[in-house]
């Protein structure tokens, strides 16, 4: 694969990825609804741990674990 070949398709996935659209859907939701960069860091650690299999489900079960945590998952483990 040649640069230009390279770039082309590069550029492509980031108008891709690097939506709303798409985080919407993504488990990289989970971390995106905190403010706190405390529980940005934890929750998209979490979100990761557990991220195997089909995305819708990925997010369900993270939604699911945040609440477990009270949506405040630094507070949790502190």
């Amino acid at each position: 694969m040649n640069k230009k070949t390279l770039k082309d398709l590069l550029d492509t996935k980031v108008l891709q990825f690097n939506s709303p659209d798409f985080i919407s859907e993504d488990p990289i939701a989970i971390p995106h609804s905190f403010r706190k960069k405390e529980d940005i860091e934890i929750s998209g650690f979490l979100t990761a741990i557990i991220s195997w299999g089909n995305r819708k489900m990925i997010i369900r079960n993270a939604l699911k674990m945040m609440e477990l945590l009270d949506n405040a998952p630094y507070d949790f483990i502190i």
